[in-house]
């Protein structure tokens, strides 16, 4: 079977390497002479490939034989193209193909869910396959090619790990607003390109420390300069941008808002003045249908408290950022109020991904299984513990730091623990693992209307209403909630308040300065009971949600 084969090819085999390096003068000659040995693809052990600095012009299809690969390295050869069974090769991490002479690249290339690093620098690229499914991407350069825009998907909120996009020297006219989606971005280059001008959203992105602009023919030349005296300079400007945007944008709504209030009569005066509150309309329980949560004994002295609620009719839609926003929002309660989840936690579903009746448990981690948020395979607990502890050790060698970042800070807080928390739909299936990820199961999207929150503590439960209330505050200020007419606008009997609570005189006056329309938010009470069927609590009740930030319309019989 052997014979004739490269003698590299050989001792690989033989001595059942893991690791090929093809390159050098000795190989430039066989591969000109002869070509290719194809009994390379027959090394399907192989884990690193690096064919480098050759003549090779084409690789074979063969090349997704090496299902195994987890880096594969084709840096300065002459290659044309790109077999499209490079898409087989899901367990890759690196990719190196720069250096060559690729036109275009396979759409199978976005089958590489596993990819850590691609470069694809310094080729004569025109466009680039969607990137949104690799979600462990952290490292993108697409420098030194012919695109005119970035990547289709590389502003999918779920690249959580981005941190560094290299874009220099292309042709690119404009970059997207969606890119404050990048949670993590810390590097942009796109020096030498064709922009003039920069979204203000870029100002959002809370990691980003370096901004190359060098090169491209800005219309407001302040963002050169700026750029090259410091990159928080030019943030900061385009944050002004922003905020003044917003406020064009939030004055034309309010011009709106003044015509309505003209064309009222006289005695419509308290119509007018209800325009002027955000509303939260609480939706009761219903004994036939409501939404049940049963905790279990063993979860007791684990993380005890819980308190759900499910928010209705949301609207993401209404600009590109409210999403990413939405989920901003969360991640700045976990600093803040959630003290950085020391106290509490905060998990989302996708109400209709949710099956009902749920179960709050513990148990052993080896037999928590749950698909986390962004992955695609099922993890035990145990598991996913031991990589993130991994992942952080890495890090911290890595960067030479002591702190962490990202869930890595939130490890210890199950340190010691023989059973963990979880949530259970009615298949079984693990959707909630409090406090480090909720489920990939029942992930909200831009096209969730309904969503079921849940707020976990091992303190109390005053801890946990607490976080829900500045949630659902919060939640009504970025406007995400639907357009608030009057108090309410009823089309049945049913939705009929009988209690109205928030008018009280002398209460403190609503800030009006956010100039937008008052919103409303519609808050279904979820129920959390023990294993004997007793109440433990129901949010929101009676006494929930006294804040002077809002009027509240509870729809009791």
């Amino acid at each position: 079977m052997a014979t004739g084969m490269w003698e590299e090819l050989l001792a690989v085999l033989n001595e059942n390497r893991r690791e090929l390096n093809l390159q050098g003068p000795a190989i430039n000659k066989r591969i000109e002479e002869r070509g290719l040995d194809e009994k390379l693809f027959t090394l399907s052990g192989l884990n690193l490939l690096k064919l480098a600095g050759t003549p090779l012009e084409t690789v074979p299809d063969k090349l997704g034989n090496l299902v195994n690969l987890t880096s594969l390295m084709l840096e300065n050869n002459k290659l044309r193209e790109l077999p499209a069974t490079i898409g087989d090769l899901t367990s890759l991490k690196f990719l190196d193909i720069s250096g060559n002479k690729l036109e275009k690249l396979p759409v199978t290339l976005s089958n590489l869910v596993n990819i850590q690093s691609l470069n694809a620098n310094l080729n004569l690229l025109t466009s680039f396959p969607d990137v949104s499914k690799m979600k462990v991407l952290a490292y993108l350069s697409i420098a030194r090619n012919k695109l005119s825009s970035l990547p289709e998907g590389i502003c999918d909120p779920s690249l959580i790990l981005l941190s560094t996009i290299d874009a220099a020297n292309n042709e690119i006219v404009e970059l997207p607003s969606e890119i404050s989606n990048l949670s993590h971005l810390i590097k942009l280059d796109v020096t030498a390109n064709k922009l003039e001008t920069l979204p203000p959203e870029l100002s959002e992105c809370p990691k980003l420390r370096e901004v190359i602009i060098a090169e491209n023919k800005m219309k407001d030349r302040k963002l050169l300069k700026l750029a090259e005296h410091s990159t928080k300079a030019l943030l900061n400007y385009l944050k002004i941008q922003l905020e003044k945007q917003q406020a064009l944008e939030a004055g034309n709504a309010n011009k709106k808002i003044e015509k309505s209030k003209k064309k009222k009569k006289k005695g419509d005066k308290k119509d007018i003045e209800d325009l002027e509150r955000d509303i939260i309309s609480v939706l009761q329980f219903e004994t036939d249908s409501g939404f049940v949560i049963s905790a279990t004994p063993a979860v007791m002295s684990v993380r005890q408290y819980l308190v759900c609620c499910i928010i209705r009719n949301l609207d993401f839609s209404k600009s590109n950022n409210m999403f990413k926003r939405f989920i901003n929002l969360q991640t700045r309660l976990h600093e803040s109020i959630c003290e950085k989840r020391q106290t509490a936690t905060i998990a989302t579903h996708d109400l209709k991904l949710v099956k009902a009746p749920l179960v709050y448990d513990a148990n052993l981690p080896h037999t928590i299984q749950i698909t986390p948020l962004f992955k695609t395979k099922i993890t035990t607990a145990e598991a996913l513990m031991k990589e993130l502890r991994n992942e952080a050790e890495a890090f911290r060698r890595e960067k030479k730091r002591s702190t962490l970042s990202g869930i890595h800070k939130y490890l210890d807080l199950l340190k010691d623990k023989s059973h963990y928390p979880c949530l259970r739909d009615a298949d079984g299936d693990v959707i909630s693992f409090p406090p480090i990820t909720n489920s990939e199961k029942t992930k909200i999207s831009k096209e969730t209307t309904d969503i079921l929150v849940e707020v976990t503590s091992s303190a109390n439960f005053d801890i946990c209403k607490k976080v829900m209330e500045e949630l659902l505050k919060e939640t009504l200020l970025i406007g995400v909630g639907t357009p608030s007419e009057g108090k309410m606008n009823f089309n049945n009997a049913k939705d009929k308040p009988t209690e109205v609570e928030g008018d009280a005189e002398g209460e403190p006056e609503v800030d009006t300065s956010r100039m937008r329309f008052p919103q409303k938010l519609t808050v279904e009470q979820v129920k959390v009971i023990d294993a004997q069927g007793n109440l433990r609590v129901i949010y929101p009740s009676r006494v929930d949600l006294q804040n002077p930030a809002f009027d509240v319309i509870r729809n009791y019989e």
